[in-house]
C-alpha cells in the first residue's frame, strides 16, 4: 500500500458547508489520535491541538475520499493522512513551527504503525495551498523558495517519494476583504507551483482545474468569503489529482 499525506489550507481542510458523504472502499485513514486505522470516509482528519490541524468545518466533505478512489482504481488500495489548516500562508507550516511539527509528529507515528501493519511502497506529500499567500500578495520568487524548503524538509523528515501540487485556483481576485488587487497576485502563485514541478524533479503537478472551476459559481460554496469549493467541485479535483498521481512513472 501506498501512503499519501493531504494537507494545505482550506480547500484542502474542506470548506464546502455541505455535509459530505463520500467513501474510498478499502482505503484507509490513519487517525492521530486514537492512534488507529479507519475507512476513508467523509468527514476525514481530526482537530489536532488549539486550530493547529483541523478537519473539514461542520462535517463537510473533502476531495480525500475522491482521490484515493480514483488512485486505487490505478495503483491499489492506500492509506491516506490528512493535515491541512485552513487560513494558513506557506510560512505557517515552515520547519520548527508547532504545525510543521504536528504535522511530522502524525505522519511519522502513522507511518511507523503502517510499516508494522502492512507492505508499504510509495509515499507521496500532496498539496493544495497557495491562496492566502495571493492575498497577501507575495511574490512568485518568494513562494517558490517556501515551496523549495518545504519539499525539502519533508523528504528529511519523512522520507517522501513525491510532492503533489494540486495548483490553486482564483481567490485573492475575488476575496472581499482584499483591496486593489487583480489576478496577477493569483497568478504569481500559479507560475510558482508551475516552475516547482518543471525545475525541480521532486515535485509533480497533479492538476490545474482549480482555476477553471474557481471562476463558476456552480462549483462554489455560495457562504463562504473567497472561492471555496463545493462538494461537487472536490470530487471533481480529487478525481483528477489522485488519477493524475496514479499515472506518474516512478
Amino acid at each position: 500500500m501506498d501512503i499519501i499525506i493531504f494537507s494545505g489550507q482550506s480547500n484542502m481542510q474542506g470548506s464546502t458547508n455541505e455535509r459530505g458523504s463520500s467513501k474510498a472502499l478499502n482505503c484507509l485513514e490513519y487517525k492521530f489520535l486514537i492512534d488507529e486505522f479507519v475507512k476513508v470516509q467523509d468527514p476525514v482528519g481530526e482537530d489536532i491541538g488549539d486550530g493547529i490541524l483541523l478537519a473539514p468545518a461542520n462535517g463537510c466533505g473533502s476531495l480525500v475520499p475522491a482521490f484515493c478512489t480514483a488512485y486505487s482504481k490505478k495503483k491499489g488500495d492506500v492509506i491516506a493522512m490528512h493535515c491541512a489548516r485552513g487560513g494558513t500562508a506557506i510560512a505557517e507550516w515552515k520547519e520548527g513551527t508547532t504545525r510543521y511539527n504536528t504535522l511530522i509528529e502524525k505522519c511519522k507515528r502513522g507511518i511507523a504503525k503502517a510499516k508494522e501493519n502492512f507492505d508499504i511502497g510509495k509515499i507521496y506529500f500532496v498539496w493544495l495551498q497557495g491562496e492566502s499567500d495571493a492575498v497577501c500578495g507575495n511574490s512568485e520568487e518568494y513562494y517558490l523558495s517556501a515551496l523549495i524548503e518545504l519539499k525539502d524538509n519533508l523528504k528529511k523528515d519523512l522520507e517522501i517519494d513525491k510532492f503533489g501540487i494540486i495548483r490553486v485556483g482564483y481567490f485573492a481576485e475575488y476575496a472581499p476583504w482584499k483591496h486593489e488587487t487583480t489576478k496577477i497576485d493569483d497568478e504569481n502563485i500559479m507560475r510558482a507551483q508551475e516552475r516547482a514541478a518543471k525545475e525541480d524533479k521532486d515535485f509533480v503537478l497533479l492538476t490545474d482545474i482549480c482555476a477553471e472551476l474557481s471562476v463558476k459559481n456552480e462549483y462554489l460554496n455560495p457562504k463562504e468569503h473567497g472561492p471555496h469549493y463545493n462538494n461537487r467541485a472536490l470530487d471533481i479535483i480529487g478525481e483528477k489529482a489522485g488519477s493524475a498521481l496514479a499515472e506518474l512513472k516512478n
